[in-house]
């Protein structure tokens, strides 16, 4: 038996894939499962299984284009394909309204659109994305942080903080702490768990925060009370007033603790707070916190100026010819704008595109939120359970968006598609033919 034959027995045997799936269903399982487990480790290797996986779903669909045009009945296939195109779409309408066409911007947006036919395959061939990505999320973070804590040197490019040679202080901060989570989060959720299993995704998760809190990422904290609320409803799955507000209480606490037994917690906590302090006494406009706020501030002011089609990747105007950022104007906000964005998703897609970057962020964030949301009280046990974990990666990166780009760097975007499209994936063919988005209340 040679290893394609073996693979495609491996995946069969245990659930992976649908009994009549063939040898390139079994890769493609294989790569799915396993473009997590370096994200954050090797450079390339996420948008490297990306393509391999938007290849081979391509083809089989070109192959054999009537075993999918059924599942275009599914109006969940219809309303994720949309907002998985949306960020495509909305570059290329603002740039035909402004007649200025460029090539560079599309090349984050292209990997969610190509997960629309990885969302088609995954969906036909019915994989349980989840039971692998409950092993390879937690042995993610425990490789990366394998590769960085030995002689977790700073790198100079970072400002002197944690990081690797590709990943910044800030997404390693991030996806550390939420893929620990996440792995929390699959504590028998998949399936009943060995106590080895525990233990590997209780050291992931903890792991995982503590790493965050060595890059001293503050962004990435921002998403840990959001994410405690999913898995009390969406995992843990209480009801009651009581044990809610007992969880509060916990999560209260714990953070309590953190501040005042951690001292980069409580560092970064303190100098957020006296920023922020110091900004609305009418100083501090150029600190870390401060900046932020003026930022927010100016991109809105910059979108009002042209708010239907953007001003594109580096059109930006000069803001002091725009009166309502003059009281607040500093040259390094004007060159944070240009040079280092908004520092939100939803801001500066605004800036980018306009009305129609404003649809696409809200699309791509709502759209899965909904169906992972009603997947997660799903009585069928791989919907409930791929609707969980996909309620906490959206809350987490949507939580990563309020103060960076979500989607700006090619191995987030790649991610992101994966991420949907398998779980999504896994959810319809658990749950067929329910109009999930169209009659969300």
């Amino acid at each position: 038996m040679d290893a394609g034959a073996r693979l495609l027995r491996f995946c069969r045997t245990r659930n992976l894939v649908a009994a009549e799936a063939d040898g390139n269903a079994a890769i493609a399982t294989a790569i799915a499962g396993l473009a997590p487990l370096l994200f954050l480790t090797v450079k390339g290797w996420t948008n490297a299984a990306g393509a391999l996986l938007a290849l081979l779903a391509l083809y089989d669909i070109l192959r054999r284009p009537g075993l999918y045009w059924p599942l275009w009945k599914d109006p969940r296939i219809g309303w994720l394909s949309a907002a998985l195109a949306s960020a495509f779409v909305a570059i290329l309408l603002s740039q035909t309204l402004r007649g200025d066409f460029q090539s560079q911007p599309y090349d984050a947006p292209l990997r969610p659109l190509a997960g629309i036919a990885v969302l088609l395959y995954l969906t036909a061939r019915r994989v349980n994305f989840l039971k692998l990505f409950q092993w390879t999320c937690p042995l993610a973070v425990l490789i990366c942080a394998a590769a960085l804590l030995p002689a977790p040197a700073p790198i100079e490019k970072w400002g002197g903080r944690l990081a690797n040679s590709f990943v910044d202080p800030l997404s390693l901060g991030q996806y550390m702490l939420l893929l620990g989570v996440l792995s929390a989060f699959m504590i028998n959720l998949v399936e009943k768990d060995s106590p080895l299993a525990i233990a590997l995704k209780l050291a992931a998760f903890i792991t995982g925060l503590w790493v965050s809190v060595l890059t001293e990422s503050r962004s990435g904290w921002l998403a840990i009370p959001v994410l405690f609320v999913v898995w009390l409803f969406a995992v843990a799955r209480v009801r009651d007033v009581r044990t809610t507000a007992a969880g509060a209480a916990l999560l209260a606490a714990a953070c309590l603790l953190a501040f005042f037994l951690l001292h980069p917690v409580q560092e970064r906590v303190t100098l957020a707070l006296n920023d922020v302090q110091s900004y609305l006494a009418g100083g501090g406009s150029d600190t870390s916190a401060g900046l932020r706020l003026s930022l927010l501030r100016a991109s809105w002011h910059v979108f009002l100026t042209q708010p239907l089609y953007g001003y594109g990747d580096g059109g930006t105007p000069p803001l002091m010819t725009i009166p309502a950022i003059r009281p607040f104007y500093t040259d390094l906000l004007q060159y944070a704008l240009v040079h280092n964005g908004a520092h939100n998703e939803l801001f500066q897609n605004m800036i980018r595109s306009g009305i129609f970057g404003v649809i696409s962020t809200l699309m791509m964030f709502g759209v899965p939120f909904i169906v992972f949301w009603r997947a997660a009280r799903s009585r069928v046990k791989d919907a409930s359970a791929a609707g969980a974990v996909g309620l906490g990666y959206i809350a987490g990166v949507f939580c990563f968006g309020l103060t960076t780009e979500a989607f700006a760097l090619k191995y987030l975007a790649t991610f992101y598609a994966l991420m949907v499209a398998a779980l999504a994936a896994q959810i319809i063919s658990a749950e067929p033919h329910r109009d999930d988005v169209a009659t969300a209340a």
